[in-house]
């Protein structure tokens, strides 16, 4: 065992130990975390509004501050970035993450060290807990570089504020936070590479870096990783990687479920890959995987949880609350400036006692390698396809498929004798509307390749009529298919597939 693989593994055994006891009651470190960031907030303009200063129990916060979307909270922002450095937040920021792929201006959100601490300690928990399942076989990780794949760091500037993508800002170490120079040493990031548009001299590039750095780990978005790792394949002729990386053993996965991709990962490492999974956002680090089980622990000593229960939206449920089997909206609630924010995610209870999650899905959006198409754009994308082709459409059902590769299937019944003159060449103008409506469908699709191109699935006509007609027959309300646009689940190909005429795909 050498030096690094052995300071690691006794540093994880701490470290784990430590953690440990930090998660050891959830219902506590929820009331303490909450009065914290309460007591350092009162001051602010939100603070005041909400009466953060009266706040005597978890009850009162949930009578004096309601769950809100984005668009409470942006005014709050907008003040911040015009001059008034207290209208949100108290924390010390280092700068605003964007995300990508929703309608209109770009969300920004305040990320102060807090943000930075959570995830960072996120990655050293998930890591630490895969050691010391077996410190002496997985402490080689410690051995080699830690391969990580993250956005552009910086976009621009806002009123002098740097402005940019959270999981590149995280490689930036700020102000007192020197041992992030240390923790940096272990990564290598291709940062470098960002911007070489070319992919096959980006690739040919990190071929010929990567073999010097004895890569063990690596860390991403699941749909980045698996792209990269196939592009790596592609372009150095090999049929598996185990050539290109002989030790690595582990990766730390976010965004889509790595289940989704499990098959691919087979396919490109010969050996058995170890993988966890965590839920990380914009907003946070929410949960992660810590042990073999696909179960994701919430972080409760870094972020307060609520959880709106999908059946019953009267009450907002605490983390001792919660019952397993059950899907609730999640609430959260940090240093950040995000309090009793709605995040938009529906998660699912696979345990109590310790409280463990599973993601389920994301409200409203499409959502596959971390494009986020909402229903609003898929509506104009149809729009602008049907006035270009001069034709209608009756209804249709945008399905997300992960498997062979992630991409979208588009079933659409036309209004009869109004249909496309080609319909190859609508799925491309449908194809190109969702790329101009949306940076994330664009970078995935088109720059990154993580989704590949869209299938039209044509109806005949009186498809949704008769569906709906069955649906009603079977106990279902009416209207039900009609008002799923968009969804995940493949089961409802199989509503469809005695309907479909014609089957169109823009891949050669």
């Amino acid at each position: 065992m050498g030096f690094f693989e052995l300071i690691g593994g006794g540093g994880a055994r701490v470290f784990r130990s430590y953690s440990n006891r930090s998660l050891k009651n959830p219902l506590k470190s929820q009331q303490q975390l909450l009065g914290e960031i309460l007591k350092r907030h009162k001051s602010t303009l939100f603070g005041k509004r909400h009466k953060f200063n009266e706040i005597r129990s978890i009850r009162q916060f949930q009578a004096y501050c309601q769950p809100h979307s984005y668009e409470y909270f942006k005014p709050y922002i907008d003040a911040y970035f015009a001059g008034k450095r207290d209208a949100l937040f108290n924390s010390h920021l280092l700068f605003f993450a964007q995300t990508t792929g929703t309608t209109g201006p770009a969300k920004l959100f305040p990320v102060p060290n807090n943000t930075i601490r959570n995830y960072t300690i996120g990655v050293l928990r998930t890591a630490c807990y895969y050691i010391s399942e077996d410190i002496r076989e997985n402490s080689k990780i410690f051995g080699g570089k830690w391969l990580y794949l993250p956005a552009p760091p910086l976009l621009r500037y806002i009123s002098g504020i740097p402005v940019g993508y959270i999981t590149g800002l995280l490689m930036v170490p700020f102000g007192i936070q020197y041992w992030r120079y240390i923790l940096n040493y272990k990564y290598y990031t291709p940062l470098h590479l960002l911007h070489v548009k070319n992919p096959d001299k980006k690739f040919r590039i990190i071929i010929n870096e990567l073999p010097s750095k004895k890569t063990t780990m690596v860390i991403g978005s699941t749909s980045v990783v698996v792209s990269f790792l196939e592009n790596i394949a592609k372009y150095s002729n090999v049929q598996t990687l185990d050539e290109l990386f002989p030790n690595l053993q582990f990766a730390i996965l976010s965004g889509v479920s790595p289940k989704f991709y499990e098959s691919r990962l087979n396919t490109l490492l010969s050996r058995n890959f170890t993988y966890r999974e965590m839920y990380a956002a914009t907003e946070g680090m929410l949960a992660i995987q810590m042990s073999k089980l696909p179960h994701l622990t919430p972080l409760y000593d870094s972020v307060f949880f609520e959880f709106l229960p999908l059946k019953d939206t009267s009450e907002r449920l605490l983390i001792d609350q919660i019952k397993k089997g059950e899907e609730y909206s999640l609430i959260i609630t940090s240093h950040n400036g995000l309090y009793a924010y709605e995040i938009g995610d529906v998660i699912k209870v696979v345990s109590e006692d310790p409280p463990a999650i599973v993601f389920s899905f994301r409200k409203n959006i499409l959502d596959l390698t971390g494009e986020k198409i909402t229903p609003y754009q898929i509506f104009s994308a149809f729009k602008s396809a049907n006035e270009q082709n001069q034709c209608n459409t009756l209804d249709f059902c945008v399905i997300g498929m992960h498997k062979p590769k992630p991409r979208y299937i588009f079933l659409i019944e036309f209004v009869s004798k109004k249909e496309p003159d080609s319909l190859p060449l609508y799925l491309g103008t449908l194809d190109r509307a969702l790329e101009e409506l949306s940076v994330g469908y664009q970078y995935n699709r088109f720059d990154k390749g993580t989704l590949v191109a869209p299938e039209l699935w044509v109806l005949k006509n009186g498809t949704f009529h008769s569906l709906e007609k069955e649906t009603i027959l079977n106990g279902v309300q009416a209207g039900q298919i009609k008002a799923t646009h968009l969804s995940r689940d493949t089961k409802l190909l199989e509503l469809f597939k005695d309907y479909v005429t014609n089957k169109i795909s823009l891949e050669t």
